[in-house]
């Protein structure tokens, strides 16, 4: 009898179960990454945001410290017949005046936006070693030139530095020492020659002048000076468009170049806010743009400058489709109580930022500073 064979069955799957079975792991997957990415995503927004606030704050401290020291080292009163050309970039340049220790414009052309542009002059604003140096002049019993450093920073050989007769009566104002039409000194004991006090009877307990570093190697100019403006160059690529950095531009004493340094990202706008002291009773009365300021002299600031506010605006994070922005228009400045602008000025995002303007999140960073110097 005749065995017969028949096709061993083999166990597996088809074509079309593995294609179905890929489809669905598909779907599954996406919906799995779906959903990871929505719970992700906030984190990467708070993350930006979070980096965003840390950046913020150390620049706009730097902002603050030199608001407060504006008019750090500045003399008050030239030497009877001296004139001074100080050679200082346009449109801030005041030759055979005493600096001032603000200034600035409003709506101005160097400042993206038109934007306010604020000047600050004082010795310790620049970034040089000797610009943080200061300390007096003074003789021994025997009349022989002290220097005494009161920084952290001691005097270098070659630092320049001026020298400061300290207010001794009503009217006689803190003072540049010049010898000649020189007032740049070596700080040292034998560059100091010229420009030390007198030799008196009453040493060591005589006269004692300042002394306040301007630059490590080489000045022009008897003080130091640093703007701050918004810059529309080495924008971050997530800043939203037609906005800038916000810079500290410190102005170079030799060649009146700026070394520039970055502050805050994607700033939209910047406006600066002073209280002043117009009637004399110390206290301040009137709130004026930053442009205000550009009609008084140096005196005139110092004794009507109480306050001083900046205002900026930016956003934190990146492009966030996901949110909103209430508010198309924004004041960038200073506010009643009932929300009425007093000065600074109503910025409408908008219009400059235009296109996904909603899709960031806008704030205004405000700070109130008093300059501890200007006394």
């Amino acid at each position: 009898m005749e065995k017969a064979y028949g096709l061993k069955k083999t166990n597996g799957f088809s074509l079309v179960e593995i294609l179905v079975y890929l489809v669905i792991l598909g779907i599954v997957m996406t919906a799995v990454f779906n959903a990871f990415m929505r719970i992700v995503q906030p984190t990467f927004q708070q993350a930006a945001i979070s980096e965003t606030k840390l950046e913020t704050g150390i620049g706009l401290d730097l902002l603050r410290t030199d608001l407060e020291h504006a008019g750090f080292g500045l003399f008050w009163q030239l030497p009877t017949g001296a004139g001074l050309n100080y050679g200082e970039p346009a449109p801030f340049n005041h030759p055979n005046e005493v600096p001032r220790a603000l200034e600035g414009a409003d709506n101005s052309a160097n400042s993206l936006n038109n934007a306010d542009y604020l000047v600050i002059r004082a010795t310790n604003v620049a970034r040089s070693g000797a610009s943080q140096a200061w300390g007096y002049v003074t003789r021994d019993a025997a009349h022989n030139i002290i220097v005494q450093p009161m920084a952290v920073d001691a005097f270098n050989n070659a630092d320049r530095a001026l020298v400061i007769r300290p207010e001794i009566a009503p009217g006689q104002y803190r003072q540049l020492i010049m010898n000649g039409n020189a007032w740049v000194v070596n700080p040292t004991s034998a560059g100091l020659t010229n420009f030390a006090p007198p030799p008196s009877p009453n040493d060591p307990n005589s006269d004692r002048y300042l002394i306040y570093g301007i630059d490590d190697a080489a000045a022009a100019r008897p003080f130091n000076r640093t703007d701050y403006y918004i810059n529309n160059a080495n924008v971050p690529a997530h800043c939203a468009p037609n906005t800038g950095v916000l810079v500290k531009a410190t102005a170079n004493q030799i060649d009146n170049n700026f070394t520039i340094l970055p502050i805050v990202d994607c700033v939209a706008d910047f406006q600066v806010v002073y209280h002043l002291d117009t009637d004399g009773d110390g206290g301040w009365d009137t709130i004026v743009d930053a442009g205000a300021v550009a009609g008084l002299n140096a005196q005139q600031i110092r004794d009507q400058v109480k306050e001083v506010r900046y205002y900026i605006l930016t956003h934190e994070g990146g492009l966030d489709t996901s949110y909103t922005h209430p508010n198309a228009t924004v004041n960038v400045g200073e506010v009643d109580a009932g929300g009425n602008l007093l000065a600074g000025r109503q910025f409408d995002i908008s219009v400059t930022i235009g296109g996904n303007w909603a899709n960031y999140r806008w704030k205004v960073y405000s700070l109130a500073v008093t300059p501890k110097n200007l006394k």
